[in-house]
């Protein structure tokens, strides 16, 4: 097991973090950061340089720090664990190293490469050598693992499998993180040896679907492929991996959408809508399926668009993602409501067909059916829906993306992981019932480790927590893009080359005051700086220098500042956080007549942990004008905000009807002080009840 890397971090009389960086970068100094997209034509927004931002102090400081000293070394102790992961195992067998068995799921191999990825991104700040030792050694056995003609997968190398027999071996989502691994790997360390394996890799993939083999048209279920294999053109500058990438988002539902689905016939062999393969891209209306499936698919989509500007793509990405949005995603910003289920559509307006020869696992079912208990968002979903938005931000530089995935972000990708960076969970429902709550698939009482199975969503987590400082900047051509918020420093260059540094000072998300102070700015020509403000901030204000700055400061859009910037100026932004009572789309059943609490970006929940011993959860019910007040509780659950209030109590326990039914009492409802905790800090604390959702008296 790798040594934990010293948590005290020494800290320069400037009070930024003091890391150790390795000089690996291209030849001109860049590294490019998590997406290469600095030449993609159709991309409005550039990505920085992933060693263009340090992070400081504050929220997600602590983050980083945490990934780095639990989460990163637990997660290569679970994964070498022979007992537990057996995923580096796995990998040693094909390659010959060990003899043995395979043991886990069809797409351990995805645990290593997500691993290294992030990896690399801490290496990238930390430059620990043993880390660095790590992933040499790693690297040398996944290329060991390779077959002579470029494919890997150790699932079905070690068992001597039939390559493409099914698609639920998950071949090429394996591979597809393999290549995105690889192209981070190279920015980051300068090496070629695992870019070497995924250019090999993806040749061979190339040259097995480009005859587009009527048997192959299932392939892949999960298409990280096509993330990987845009990354992998922008990399190398090979273009075919931008052919491919576009061969199989058209491959996808091609062969099959051309008319009305047999709702009630036997099962359908033509396509199915669990990996969105029925009807294809273009011509989709309504987002179906597996999450992580429909996620990766989009921002993949998204990729590929920003290279070749297709328009047919850009208009069905935009038409589903407001799908998604307004009818199918949680208020945590969750996106997979079904665990089990039929998919459903919409073959006229007005009236909705269940396809019962077809189902979907992890998924989206019909509009307006969001479950609190039974929802299943599984963390990976949410991540991907964070990536789609992010490269569609990229494309378009609207703020409305950048709200997707800091709500996201915040609330349904960090209740995945324990608050100490270790112990996960698949599943993130809104409503939990205690240790009596019914588990479904992946659910569990406690967070758990991976191993032999659930072994996804951790290393997803992970490599996005250790790469999050990349989502903050963007450059274009008006200046720098501030898209979210936390104490760092950006020191690196605008779109046209200009040096600019400088540091973002806040207590974000527990306070919504960032002051920005320029620390050197090249040239004395004009640019612009360009914050985001974020839906939910009403009366949001700007100063520079102390003077309020006219401009708009419109919720949901950037607030633009454009002048000669100097050393010493310093921006004020002021984004109010009261706290708000948040009601649902009246379609969506389950939450009519009740309200969510969010203050900032933050969706908060009530834990039954939290009440009187006589009080039940389900007999709390909010008072519409409640009168809160937040407090930041250094000492509890890592550091949180909590908000309390006095919330109304009626007592459900009265006369019975029929069944489970009861009679409305005419007792006096009753008082109680309640304290609400931020949603993806539930289930830290035995394992109490736990509802986003409450009742309102209006």
């Amino acid at each position: 097991m790798m040594c934990r890397l010293p948590t005290t971090i020494a800290v320069l009389s400037i009070g930024i973090l003091s890391y150790c960086v390795p000089s690996f970068a291209g030849a001109d100094g860049r590294d490019f950061g998590v997406i290469k997209n600095q030449e993609s034509p159709h991309a409005k927004l550039k990505s920085v340089d992933f060693r263009d931002v340090r992070w400081t102090s504050g929220f997600w400081a602590d983050r980083f720090a945490t990934t780095r000293d639990v989460t990163l070394p637990k997660l290569w102790e679970l994964a070498s664990d022979p007992d537990m992961g057996h995923a580096i195992q796995n990998l040693r067998i094909a390659a010959g190293i060990e003899k043995g068995q395979f043991k886990g799921t069809h797409w351990q191999d995805a645990w290593v490469y997500k691993w290294l990825e992030s990896a690399c991104y801490i290496y990238a700040v930390a430059g620990d050598e043993e880390l660095g030792g790590q992933i040499n050694q790693i690297v040398e056995v996944i290329a060991k693992a390779q077959q002579p003609d470029g494919y890997i997968a150790s699932q079905t190398i070690v068992r001597d499998w039939p390559r493409f027999q099914n698609a639920h071996h998950h071949e090429l989502y394996t591979m597809g993180h393999l290549l995105t691994a690889a192209c981070i790997h190279r920015r980051l360390t300068g090496k070629t040896a695992l870019l070497d394996v995924a250019c090999k890799t993806a040749d061979y993939i190339y040259e097995t679907f480009k005859g587009r083999n009527p048997e192959l048209a299932e392939f892949p279920l999960n298409p990280s492929i096509i993330m990987g294999a845009v990354e992998l053109y922008r990399t190398t500058g090979n273009k075919r991996y931008l052919d491919m990438a576009n061969f199989f988002i058209d491959w996808r539902g091609s062969r099959y959408g051309n008319g009305r689905r047999n709702a009630w016939g036997g099962p359908l062999k033509n396509g199915s809508d669990l990996n969105q393969n029925w009807r294809p891209l273009r011509k989709e209306t309504e987002v179906v399926g597996h999450a992580v499936f429909f996620t990766y698919l989009y921002a993949g989509a998204a990729d590929a668009y920003m290279e070749t500007g297709d328009r047919t793509v850009m208009t069905a990405l935009e038409r589903l993602w407001d799908d998604l949005v307004t009818k199918k995603m949680y208020v945590t910003g969750g996106v997979s409501p079904e665990h089990k289920a039929h998919p459903a559509r919409s073959f006229s307006p007005g009236k909705l067909s269940t396809i019962v020869g077809d189902s979907i696992h992890e998924g989206i079912s019909e509009p307006y059916r969001l479950p609190n208990d039974t929802a299943y968002n599984e963390t990976c979903g949410q991540i991907g829906n964070l990536m789609w938005n992010w490269r569609m931000l990229a494309i378009t530089g609207e703020a409305r993306f950048a709200d997707i995935m800091e709500r996201t972000l915040y609330n349904s990708i960090l209740s995945g992981v324990e608050v100490d960076g270790e112990g996960w969970s698949y599943t993130n429902p809104l409503r939990w019932h205690g240790s009596e709550h019914v588990l479904r698939s992946n659910d569990t009482h406690k967070r758990a480790y991976p191993g032999t199975r659930m072994i996804c969503c951790p290393t997803n987590l992970m490599r996005t927590v250790a790469s999050w400082q990349n989502y903050l900047y963007s450059v274009g051509k008006q200046g720098l893009w501030i898209h979210h918020y936390g104490a760092n420093v950006f020191e690196g260059a605008l779109a046209d080359g200009r040096k600019l540094k400088l540091t973002q000072e806040t207590d974000y998300p527990w306070d919504g005051v960032v002051r920005i102070t320029i620390d050197a700015a090249e040239s004395a020509r004009s640019f612009s700086i360009l914050l985001r403000i974020p839906g939910w901030a009403k009366d949001a204000k700007l100063a520079v220098n102390g003077r309020a700055v006219k401009t708009d400061c419109k919720p949901a859009t950037y607030a633009s500042i454009e002048r000669k910037w100097a050393a010493g100026d310093v921006i004020e932004l002021e984004l109010p956080m009261p706290v708000r009572m948040i009601v649902a789309d009246p379609l969506i059943e389950q939450t009519r007549n009740q309200v969510a609490v969010m203050r900032g970006p933050i969706v908060y929940c009530l834990e039954s942990i939290d009440l009187p011993q006589d009080v039940r959860l389900e007999d709390v019910c909010l008072p519409a004008e409640a009168k809160w007040k937040d407090r930041y509780e250094s000492d509890l659950l890592g550091g949180v905000t909590v908000l309390k209030a006095k919330a109304i109590v009626i007592d459900k326990t009265t006369a019975g009807d029929i069944g489970g039914y009861r009679h409305v009492s005419n007792r006096r409802p009753g008082r109680t002080d309640i304290t609400m905790i931020p949603y993806y800090a539930w289930n830290n604390r035995e394992e109490p009840k736990m509802a986003v959702w409450l009742p309102v008296r209006w």
